[in-house]
């Protein structure tokens, strides 16, 4: 019998939890994986703007709604939160911080202070950013840690709720095929890009302040690097997947500040000051190279991008293998291009693989470039799950082995860190217009090292 539980959503009126979160525990609901609810609470401000919400619900799952008028950075209110606890004895406590990040130190510190009355089995999710450099993540934790065992902390990157990021590690660890090719002798370089079409889209705010380097690569796409890059685990379990990533993170090379511009580039698209009102030297593109200093990886690059009104939107992981051996490329008269395994995010959920194959010419002639690929949906007959529904059925069944732990969320930050000093203090930030793969320096980036970008 699944234990009773109670969700308290911190920005309960705010457009994560409505567009999300509801949709998600409804399902969740639906599916018989909440048969346990006793309670969702909306706490927010203006919640009585949400009542009407719950129309727009299945009626049966409406009934479990709750909606508090309730400010997280004011004590008194937490005297509500505090009858609301003392009507559930025993049902497990989950809090959602679905807030802006400034407010997520108060948060942990008035709930934290108001559980210490209570015995409740309770855990804590929370989105991120999770802090806004090292040394904000590190007092983050600190918080937390007063409070909640490791336990009980649910750190959450939406990105790896995606079936596609969690099929790597099916893909690498069921196939053994790959694993003898896994290493520096068969691959050349990986690049991991997240590009879109879009601007600032409202968010301009928030954005401005986060920068792009913080708000994908520091955390999506380390992740996804950490997971294409870790040793098999000795047991697949939440904590042993977890210690192998840490390694990773721990491996990477630590790029000192005067060696950022041969490390990492940025850029802005032209009229991003226009939309913000206001100067700004904050990048709505970045690209990162990075080395893991240990056996299987030394020496290969990872190649880490991002940027906002780019030429088209696609996320996507590439495994880039060794070109052939360059006197097989002068008996065939030309040269074959490098074979690629694709992991493909968005808009699409694929798997592709990009080989060699002779075309109908005759033996021996230039080969063309054929194509393998999966379409996860349509493979399996049906549409993976939703991101958050994937991570919040593991939070109520208690797995968090695709939520970050204390120690991987520092080295994330601490791998990115001397490149937010390096650019806090410069000024000059190379424009690209919209439409395009971001700025020029960014081909020469990766040029000086004899490749070019790849979106397979």
């Amino acid at each position: 019998m699944k234990r009773e539980t109670a969700f308290f959503i911190f920005g309960g009126t705010g457009d994560l939890a409505r567009r999300k979160l509801y949709p998600v525990l409804q399902s969740l609901y639906k599916k018989g994986k909440l048969s346990g609810l006793r309670l969702i609470c909306a706490l927010g401000r203006d919640a009585d703007k949400l009542k009407d919400y719950t129309d727009r619900l299945d009626p049966e799952f409406a009934r479990f709604f709750k909606f508090l008028n309730f400010d997280v950075t004011e004590k008194k209110d937490y005297e509500t939160l505090r009858r609301e606890i003392e009507a559930l004895p025993n049902v497990e406590l989950i809090f959602y911080l679905a807030l802006p990040p400034s407010l997520f130190e108060p948060t942990i510190i008035n709930t934290g202070s108001l559980l210490r009355r209570f015995s409740n089995p309770r855990k804590i999710v929370i989105e991120k950013p999770f802090g806004f450099d090292l040394k904000s993540a590190k007092s983050l934790n600190f918080q937390l840690k007063r409070y909640f065992t490791e336990r009980e902390i649910y750190r959450i990157d939406h990105f790896l709720g995606k079936v596609p990021i969690q099929n790597i590690l099916s893909i690498r660890f069921s196939n053994y095929i790959f694993e003898g090719i896994w290493n520096k002798n068969f691959i050349d370089n990986i690049q991991i890009s997240a590009t879109e079409t879009l601007g600032l889209e409202g968010r301009a705010s928030y954005y401005d302040r986060i920068g792009a380097l913080r708000d994908m690569i520091q955390n999506h796409l380390l992740q996804i690097l950490a997971f294409l890059a870790m040793e098999p685990p000795a047991v697949m379990s939440a904590e042993r997947i977890r210690d192998e990533k840490v390694k990773v993170l721990a491996s990477i090379r630590r790029i000192k500040e005067e060696e950022v511009d041969r490390y990492a580039v940025r850029g802005q698209y032209s009229g991003y000051t226009h939309e913000l009102g206001r100067d700004s030297n904050t990048e709505t593109y970045a690209a990162v190279k990075l080395y893991i200093e240990n056996f299987r990886w030394e020496g290969v690059p990872f190649y880490l991008r991002t940027g906002k009104k780019l030429k088209e939107k696609k996320t996507e992981a590439v495994v880039l293998f060794k070109e052939i051996p360059g006197n097989f490329g002068r008996i065939l008269g030309c040269m074959p291009d490098q074979n690629k395994l694709a992991f493909e995010i968005a808009p699409a959920t694929r798997v592709i693989f990009r080989f060699q194959m002779m075309p109908p010419t005759g033996f021996l002639a230039c080969t063309v470039e054929s194509s393998m690929e999966i379409d996860l949906s349509k493979h399996f007959g049906q549409e993976p799950p939703e991101a958050y529904e994937t991570l919040l059925e593991d939070v109520i069944d208690g797995d968090q082995t695709l939520f970050i732990r204390e120690d991987e969320s520092e080295l994330a930050w601490e791998i990115v860190q001397s490149i937010i000093d390096r650019w806090r203090e410069d000024e000059d930030v190379p424009l690209y217009k919209p439409g395009t793969w971001g700025p020029r320096e960014a081909e020469e980036f990766i040029k000086r090292d004899g490749r070019r970008w790849v979106l397979v």
